[in-house]
């Protein structure tokens, strides 16, 4: 019985361990965006990732909602 609480408490213990590095890293990298949209003047925010959107598909129907944000096609 010993033996399994004492493993219980090291997998707790590394949980809490991740779980704090992670959520280090996500104060810091908020912080750095924050910091990003203070410094820019035009608003276009920079990002390291990779993202991808695609439709391949016939849309019908009415949209609704508010944008609240710039859409561009990325031609000037």
């Amino acid at each position: 019985m010993d033996n399994i609480m004492l493993i219980l408490t090291i997998i707790g213990t590394c949980a809490t361990v991740v779980s704090t590095v992670v959520a280090i890293r996500a104060k810091n990298e908020a912080r750095e965006i924050l910091k990003e949209i203070r410094e820019e003047k035009n608003r276009n925010i920079k990002n390291t990732g990779k993202i991808d959107i695609k439709n391949t598909g016939t849309n019908s129907g009415i949209m609704s909602g508010i944008n609240t944000g710039e859409m561009r096609n990325g031609k000037k």
